[in-house]
């Protein structure tokens, strides 16, 4: 890995890091009987993190699923396109009294981030941001990617979807 990349994602952690436990805020799970709304809300959550990384997005909906979010960066001339996946639900997070801190309340504990989401998958959203964010900050690549890159982030993986 260059010096100049690594530079780049030590400086763009902090940010990410902040990202990543406002997802994990957000009580988004996919299971009947709890809020559709709060899917919508990491939806959109989402979908303004990567607008503020230069992607153009979309929702991407269907009746009676959660919403998809398509982010792209469209490829520099003759280079290829990657597509990256993650998903923003979760599962119910059961008895509250099994856990060691409030589920949708993200802790830092030996170095390690707990919280309903931390890594299954809303770090898989923060992982995308990271790389997207630190490659924008070399000036050497204009401040962008060196290839395209469409994110695809959807809320019901969780339910077998």
């Amino acid at each position: 890995m260059h010096d100049d990349l690594r530079e780049a994602i030590d400086g763009v952690f902090p940010g990410v890091r902040a990202d990543l436990e406002a997802l994990v805020r957000i009580p988004s799970i996919s299971a009947p009987g709890f809020d559709a709304a709060r899917l919508r809300e990491a939806a959109e959550a989402v979908m303004a993190l990567l607008e503020g990384v230069g992607a153009t997005t979309r929702l991407l909906e269907i009746d009676g699923a959660p919403s998809a979010v398509l982010g792209e960066i469209v490829a520099p001339p003759g280079a290829p396109t990657v597509l990256l996946y993650a998903h923003y639900d979760v599962q119910p997070t059961g008895n509250d009294a099994d856990w060691s801190s409030p589920p949708f309340e993200p802790v830092e504990r030996d170095g390690r981030l707990y919280g309903r989401g931390a890594s299954d998958d809303k770090s898989g959203i923060a992982t995308h941001l990271g790389a997207l964010r630190a490659h924008a900050a070399l000036a050497e690549q204009g401040g962008r990617p060196p290839v395209g890159v469409k994110v695809f982030v959807e809320g019901e993986e969780e339910i077998g979807s």
